[in-house]
């Protein structure tokens, strides 16, 4: 079986390499390809919303900023401005450095009303948690690559109090994401390697990529309400679709194919189930625990003569995970595998839809304005403690501050929680349909400096040993390095 599954992945991997040959042709000024992104937020978006991706022949990442932003007159987009290519020329030599660091104060009101066991704890709260990437991008093609390739290699590390208020609050969704990431509750101050991707384009027209890589930014995006939670929205709900993003690993091994295309695009992945944020380049077991495989196609919409895009698609899971007519306890953080001895299903899939759409754009900053999002997904119900999902809003850039760079979001999600959940969870916790709104306006007071006002409301989905209502409030501030 495992044979198998190492043979899907390399033949996948061969039948794009099929098509290389018109990947050695330089591309004309007209074409565009959709590769990862460095800087804002430096995650990797294969398959980006941008209404306007750039040239194939220009590199990815030479701006900082949003995409199709020019670099502010007022200061560097750094905290370093160009140090790092000052003291080791690093462009020149095919390295580029790049990191954040983000900074939580939140407080909860409500939330969890009595005694549980950690990693649960009580409401009515208020606590600081801070988190660090560190990246470094290799440009393969001065190493004696293929054109346009390129390595990406990232160190992520928490600190302060792991989840912040998000174990407290009884809700299936993180309401404080980021904070919950790298998902290693007792390591505070470590750096682990997520990332070692390469990517390579073949063509305008093809991208293959393959290495270890975490979960964030590589599918259901949207415009104004994706990233990893350091630049739009916290909780998870309005980040990606928690109906298939909760029972994946954070960091995995990988590989696959993107086709950007003039219409949208499409992806295609295959993903060992192992959570390897701990690991580095451990092969020895790969797809030993079974296999995910997942799926997108993105059509760019044209409505009102402005911008968007809609997207659909799918994850199917081949490995044990935990059935839910026989379980103990309620959902744990994410990435929690099956307990020992309990009983488990192997099979499982999620559907998803969802979509951005400009309803303004600046006169003058064509390249800012603020629109509507939406997502939606369904699920088998178990394994899957989530059934359904249904998320929408507002967001982008404010018409306040929209030339300094300000933006905001406002948005509402409901959780349809599984009904299969055994007699003891059931009893004890109470699961329910949850849901929840969050407002943040994002102060750009620096290029380099952000500053952020967060308010949410939400309907804990553990109803049994939850208020009704919760409160979470509090301030993030990210600095770019």
């Amino acid at each position: 079986m495992t044979n198998i599954r190492i043979v899907i992945v390399v033949g996948l991997l061969v039948l794009v390499m099929t098509t290389r040959s018109p990947a050695q042709d330089p591309a004309g000024p007209d074409e565009e390809v959709v590769t990862e992104r460095l800087a804002y937020p430096y995650s990797i978006d294969l398959l980006p919303d941008d209404p306007a991706p750039r040239p194939f022949g220009e590199a990815p990442g030479a701006s900082a900023g949003l995409p199709g932003e020019e670099a502010d007159a007022f200061g560097p987009k750094t905290v370093t401005g160009d140090a790092f290519d000052r003291l080791f020329s690093t462009k020149e030599s095919g390295i580029t450095f790049g990191g954040r660091v983000t900074q939580f104060g939140f407080g909860l009101a409500g939330g969890i009303d009595q005694p549980v066991p950690p990693p649960l704890g009580e409401g009515n709260a208020f606590c600081y948690t801070g988190r660090s990437e560190y990246d470094a991008v290799f440009d393969l093609e001065k190493f004696g690559g293929l054109p346009h390739g390129r390595l990406l290699v990232r160190a992520e590390q928490w600190y302060g109090e792991y989840g912040n208020v998000s174990l407290r609050a009884g809700s299936f969704t993180p309401v404080v994401f980021p904070a919950a990431l790298p998902p290693r509750p007792n390591n505070p101050g470590v750096p682990y390697i997520t990332n070692f991707l390469f990517t390579q384009p073949l063509s305008p027209n093809w991208v293959v990529f393959g290495g270890k890589k975490d979960v964030l930014g590589s599918f259901d995006q949207d415009v104004f309400a994706g990233g990893d939670g350091t630049d739009q929205f916290v909780n998870q709900a309005l980040i990606a679709n928690p109906s298939f993003l909760l029972g994946l690993p954070y960091s995995f091994f990988t590989a696959g194919v993107v086709s950007p295309r003039d219409w949208g695009g499409m992806s295609v992945f295959v993903m060992d189930p192992k959570n390897r944020t701990a690991d580095f380049m451990q092969f020895g077991d790969l797809f030993n625990q079974g296999i995910i495989i997942g799926g997108e196609i993105k059509f760019k919409t044209r409505f009102f003569g402005l911008p968007g895009q809609q997207h659909v698609g799918g994850v199917w899971k081949h490995e044990e995970q935990l059935d839910l007519r026989f379980a103990f306890s309620p959902p744990g953080p994410p990435y929690q595998p099956p307990g020992g001895g309990a009983a488990t299903l192997w099979d499982s899939y999620t559907l998803y839809t969802g979509f951005d759409q400009y309803l303004v754009r600046y006169a003058g900053a064509q390249d800012r304005g603020w629109g509507l999002f939406g997502r939606a997904s369904i699920s088998d119900g178990n394994p899957n403690p989530i059934r359904y999902f249904l998320s929408t809003g507002l967001g982008g850039y404010s018409p306040l501050g929209q030339q300094r760079g300000d933006t905001f979001g406002l948005g509402w999600f409901f959780v349809g929680a599984s009904d299969q959940f055994g007699p003891v969870p059931t009893a004890l916790f109470g699961p329910r349909d949850g849901q929840g709104v969050e407002w943040f306006y994002n102060i750009q007071a620096t290029p380099w400096l952000n500053i952020t006002p967060d308010l949410q409301w939400i309907r804990p989905g553990l109803g049994a040993i939850s208020t009704d209502n919760a409160f979470v409030y509090g301030v993030r501030a990210n600095a770019t390095f």
